[in-house]
């Protein structure tokens, strides 16, 4: 059984809910899962992840690199999650970026690699870290590797082809092999009481929008059982929250000069996010 993908690919009723930033978001009945109709599924990659969405903020980063120990340590705090359930072995980091979540895998034993599709922080991954990192889409990724584990921390949400996706994870995991899932949950309470203004809705960033149960059900349908779950002690920079938050305050008096004297007063203040509509799942492959 396939995910779908758009209204044409699939026989089952769409609802639309909304339109966010000019997009569609649909509501699919046979997998309970929002998707944002894109307009160039070909060229969504390179139109998306631009530099920009690494270095200018808005749904992105105002800087990535600057975030590089906060990363480093949300490998090692993954590592130490997946270690109750296997001992070290391949792992592939979907959406690596420049690879500081790969370095926090690697000082616990694994062997890492990586798939990015922006070429800029790719690079500095290979040259600066030395890490094994692909540059292009996960949904045409292709290796004779097989994998122990496959990390995908806040990656499905920004799929063009969930199906192709998913059929990917399936075929480069080893027998009983472990994908692990960071995912935001639009039935949270929080998700609710924003409805089309909860921060995750901001395609064409994020294009794909799962509950707890439809994103198990969907991993289910592809030969994945949940075997465990939980909240990230996540943590994030002022400056990014700012980022994030910023296109969505309305333009009152002042607003920038507020937002800019926050961001280059208190920027670099690391503070955690409440674990309210975040939460990490870990499948193992039947």
């Amino acid at each position: 059984m396939n995910a779908c993908n758009s209204d044409i690919d699939c026989s089952q009723k769409k609802t639309l809910l909304f339109i966010k930033n000019g997009y569609p978001i649909m509501e699919c009945k046979k997998c309970a899962r929002r998707f944002a109709v894109i307009r160039d599924p070909e060229k969504h990659l390179s139109q998306v992840y631009s530099d920009e969405y690494f270095f200018e903020g808005n749904d992105g980063y105002p800087n990535y690199l600057e975030e590089k120990d906060i990363l480093f340590q949300y490998g090692l705090n993954y590592a130490k999650i997946v270690e109750k359930y296997t001992k070290p072995g391949k792992v592939l980091d979907v959406g690596c970026a420049a690879g500081f979540i790969m370095k926090g895998f690697e000082s616990k034993g694994w062997e890492s690699f990586g798939v990015e599709p922006n070429n800029t922080i790719a690079s500095y991954g290979k040259n600066e870290l030395h890490l094994n990192i692909h540059t292009g889409s996960f949904e045409s990724f292709d290796t004779l590797n097989k994998f122990d584990l496959i990390a995908m921390i806040q990656v499905i949400g920004h799929f063009y082809d969930i199906d192709k996706a998913l059929k990917n994870i399936s075929q480069l995991s080893e027998h009983h092999g472990l994908v692990l899932v960071e995912s935001w949950n639009m039935d949270s309470f929080i998700a609710r009481i924003f409805g089309k203004n909860w921060h995750e809705y901001s395609p064409p960033s994020v294009i794909n929008w799962f509950s707890e149960v439809s994103l198990i059900k969907l991993f289910k349908e592809y030969g994945f059982e949940k075997i465990d779950s939980g909240f990230p002690a996540k943590r994030i920079t002022l400056k990014h929250a700012l980022s994030l938050v910023e296109h969505d305050v309305p333009n009152v008096f002042f607003k920038k000069r507020i937002f800019d004297f926050l961001g280059n007063s208190f920027g670099n203040l690391v503070i955690y996010y409440p674990p309210v509509d975040v939460k990490w799942y870990l499948f193992r492959k039947v």
